[in-house]
């Protein structure tokens, strides 16, 4: 799913550039891709290691409700702060949180986090914002994530 995670993060990264939003039904199709995925693994998935190999974690009752809690934490945090957190990027996450697991999305959220400050940073200083401007998100969860998995590759050769 590493390869439908890319996909979903550069559509969405070319939206939330351009429109400043990410499309509602560009989620759901990649929702109910992945959701198709993960049933055709519970019922082909033993006989077939190719499409098992395809997912992130072992999907369970338990690791994907752990999966959505990251997504679930934006969400409020979208709801405390009156949308500083767009919704389309609390979707998103939950989309990939189910997609990549809980361990997974939650380095990616921190990587993205940490990247999206020091920007915001920079942003600043340089004159160009201010602290009440936005910034897209998902260009940022893609940058981080194409990083982690560079630097995975890295760790794995070495």
């Amino acid at each position: 799913m590493i390869l439908l995670s890319l996909l979903l993060l550069v559509i969405c990264s070319f939206t939330d550039l351009r429109e400043r939003g990410i499309s509602v039904m560009l989620l759901a199709a990649f929702l109910t891709s992945s959701i198709l995925l993960m049933i055709s693994v519970s019922i082909f998935g033993d006989r077939s290691g190719i499409l098992k190999g395809m997912l992130e974690y072992e999907p369970g009752a338990l690791s994907i409700a752990a999966s959505f809690v990251p997504g679930i934490i934006l969400f409020v945090i979208n709801r405390a702060t009156h949308g500083a957190v767009g919704l389309g990027d609390v979707y998103m996450i939950l989309i990939l949180g189910f997609m990549m697991g809980a361990e997974k999305i939650t380095v990616l959220i921190f990587v993205s986090m940490m990247m999206t400050a020091l920007f915001g940073i920079i942003y600043m200083i340089t004159g160009r914002g201010g602290r009440r401007d936005s910034l897209p998100y998902a260009p940022f969860l893609l940058v981080s994530m194409v990083l982690i998995l560079i630097f995975l590759k890295f760790g794995k050769a070495a």
